[in-house]
């Protein structure tokens, strides 16, 4: 191929260069955590206004939700 340029592998960046995926993992992990802090801060309000079903129906699904997190 005429005026084509090569490009050897030292010329590229890999994928995660500096500790971006460090990061991004102990972003993920905080995010994860307010979650499950935001979770059983509404189990244990709604529970405390007497709605135990509502407070059964959000444990449930942030049971599922971790569950999912988890596989």
């Amino acid at each position: 191929m005429v005026g084509a340029k090569r490009v050897t592998g030292s010329q590229t960046t890999p994928l995660g260069a500096g500790g971006s995926l460090e990061g991004m993992r102990w972003v993920k992990g905080v995010l994860l955590a307010v979650i499950a802090i935001c979770a059983l801060a509404g189990i244990v309000s709604t529970a405390a206004l007497g709605q135990t079903q509502a407070a059964l129906a959000i444990g449930v699904i942030s049971l599922a939700f971790f569950s999912r997190v988890g596989c």
